[in-house]
């Protein structure tokens, strides 16, 4: 017969452990023994009869089931939030101002129709929107809430997953038909590479073979600091390009643009909604990421 235990205690501790990155900092942030944050997670691991966790003396991994679960947790995680703030909400007049950044050309992750429609439930709240292809730097900017794509460095901001996407490697059929179809992403060096300046490596190409990865360097044919102008670029037949599908589904679809060398493509990267934790504490921050998390729909979480 299984412990009784306090699961959304211990999956709440899971997720901290996580996003600290150990046990030990889960226990600063606690403010509990390292050995009752042990307990919690070896307690989750015997209630569904899995290992969530890797674990050595100098590291710790998630499993395979560990990474599954860990969105499941979340997800309740944030819908008891929810639940618990409906009450104070629906008494609650939210005012206030938020500054809000993303990458450029973002919005169809779906965030700024979730933001929109909680505006005019909140008619007081103002919200600046910041659309940069950048690193944003949130403290000295003045960033309230940050969306970013991609593995998230550890740090002392609060990450919840938001959704997923993924990066393609596309060009036009006039322009494969005019240059050729590479097979192999070293051959890149070979094409005519339209470039987002903005990244942080643009004149090298990551791609996956084997389950390693590697980097293709290229030279730049043209190039912007805006990956939805270059995506603009390579329906003109200008060139490939290397691109997150938010800024290239409406090519894809209408088939303007094609993806190639897929079997080369690293898997989906997380799209994640990050803030400073002591925000949490602001009752208008506190609701909209609620909202947010619990308005995720289908298509959101897999653009």
């Amino acid at each position: 017969m299984k412990r009784k235990i306090d699961l959304l205690k211990a999956m709440s501790t899971f997720i901290i452990v996580i996003d600290k990155g150990s046990f030990s900092a889960a226990s600063r942030e606690l403010s509990i023994v390292t050995s009752a944050i042990s307990r919690q997670v070896s307690d989750l691991e015997e209630h569904f009869a899995c290992q969530l966790l890797y674990r050595s003396t100098r590291a710790m991994s998630l499993t395979a089931e560990g990474k599954q679960y860990l969105e499941q947790f979340r997800n309740i995680i944030g819908s008891v939030e929810q639940l618990e703030n409906k009450s104070d909400d629906l008494n609650r007049i939210l005012s206030g101002h938020l500054t809000i950044s993303a990458p450029s050309g973002s919005a169809s992750l779906g965030f700024l129709k979730s933001v929109s429609d909680f505006m005019k439930l909140h008619p007081k709240v103002k919200i600046s929107w910041l659309f940069v292809n950048r690193f944003v730097n949130m403290v000295q900017e003045g960033i309230d809430l940050s969306i970013r794509v991609g593995e998230l460095p550890d740090s002392n901001f609060v990450a919840r997953r938001y959704g997923s996407t993924q990066i393609n490697f596309v060009a036009s059929q006039q322009y494969l038909n005019q240059h050729g179809n590479p097979k192999h992403p070293k051959e890149l060096s070979e094409h005519q590479c339209l470039v987002d300046s903005s990244n942080r490596f643009p004149l090298r190409w990551r791609y996956q073979e084997e389950g390693k990865e590697y980097q293709a360097p290229i030279d730049a044919f043209a190039e912007a600091n805006d990956g939805d102008i270059v995506a603009k670029l390579a329906t003109q037949s200008l060139g490939i390009a290397y691109l997150p599908t938010f800024l290239t589904q409406q090519y894809l679809d209408d088939g303007t643009l094609i993806p190639i060398l897929t079997e080369f493509e690293f898997e989906r990267i997380p799209v994640s909604l990050v803030y400073p934790a002591k925000l949490m504490m602001n009752p208008l921050m506190k609701a909209l990421v609620a909202y947010l998390l619990a308005n995720i729909k289908e298509n959101d979480r897999i653009t």
